[in-house]
């Protein structure tokens, strides 16, 4: 029977890492996930079940190299009350807020996996701040952002570098990207005679098929004719942008901005705007799916519209202070 538990708990390992994997999470991560599940907190449960924590003293030592040591299936489902039980153990070792919110997240898409409900994903350990939406901009100084960066040659760079950063700012601002994400598109991703682009997952985002402005498409289509057949040579595979120019690119792009709008900080907070945004427009769960959040709770930060709101965010009482 024994033999049986182990190799149905390998083949639950194992196809957690696939689920990972297809979320996105290189193999570190996924390792570093999987001998969390398997090591600390199944362990942990098991032992909880049983009322020995005081035999689960080690759940700090563990080797990444060891391999992953096989035990008896957890009792299932996993409540809040356990939850809170492993949180108070965690606490009890000396334990921080951002490694525990850290783990909080593993046993989410551990939960995930299993579909489970999630009581996880709602439960963060105060004492670490949580960045909230500040300082944004409406949608027609986001538009304005769009229309006045630079298409001529300057002292900046090229005329064709500049109209990729001007792709690339559209994208931004209109369908909310990520830079990780800008990282993966494909040409086979936009669906220029749908007007749609398609945006595949990261290991933080979900996902999506986004609608196009009606004046993003000419210039995209333009871009894949012209600029991108002449970067066919330097760009692995069928990727849209040159990886390395990208993240270069992102601080110039910035930086440009700011000549003509001081307000910005950091390219965050065009997406926080754009978010911030559409949710004048779409319901929650709308929005959710359009910044390809996992978590609707990740969406519902953005209903914040006041420093005052702001603050009652910042100082929300949590029930494990």
């Amino acid at each position: 029977m024994l033999s049986k538990a182990k190799s149905k708990e390998q083949s639950e390992a194992e196809s957690f890492e696939k689920y990972l994997k297809d979320k996105g999470f290189g193999k570190n991560t996924i390792l570093d996930y999987t001998l969390f599940i398997e090591k600390k907190f199944k362990p942990y449960l098991n032992a909880s079940a049983n009322k020995d924590l005081s035999s689960f003293s080690s759940i700090e030592s563990i080797e990444r190299k060891e391999p992953i040591e096989l035990i008896e299936p957890i009792v299932e489902p996993i409540d809040h009350e356990t939850l809170m039980g492993y949180i108070r153990y965690r606490k009890g070792q000396g334990t921080g807020p951002k490694t525990i919110n850290m783990e909080l997240k593993k046993i989410s898409y551990y939960l995930d996996f299993k579909a489970l409900p999630n009581v996880a994903e709602p439960i963060r350990v105060k004492g670490v701040q949580r960045r909230i939406p500040h300082d944004l901009f409406t949608q027609k100084q986001l538009d304005h952002i769009y229309q006045n960066f630079p298409e001529s040659k300057s002292q900046w760079t090229h005329k064709k570098t500049l109209r990729i950063y001007h792709l690339i700012l559209g994208l931004r601002i209109y369908q909310g990207l990520q830079e990780q994400e800008l990282a993966k598109l494909e040409i086979h991703h936009l669906q220029l005679d749908k007007g749609k682009i398609y945006v595949p997952s990261t290991k933080r985002a979900n996902k999506r098929i986004l609608d196009l402005k009606p004046f993003q498409i000419l210039p995209l289509h333009e871009y894949l004719l012209t600029d991108r057949k002449s970067l066919n040579d330097k760009i692995e595979g069928n990727y849209l942008f040159h990886k390395k120019r990208l993240i270069r690119g992102m601080s110039r792009i910035k930086a440009m901005i700011k000549r003509y709008e001081p307000r910005l900080t950091n390219m965050a907070q065009i997406r926080a705007s754009t978010i911030t945004n559409w949710l004048k427009h779409y319901n929650l769960r709308e929005v959710q799916y359009m910044a390809g959040h996992k978590y609707v709770s990740s969406t519902e930060r953005y209903r914040m519209d006041t420093l005052e709101d702001l603050q009652k965010e910042l100082e929300k009482y949590h029930p494990l202070k």
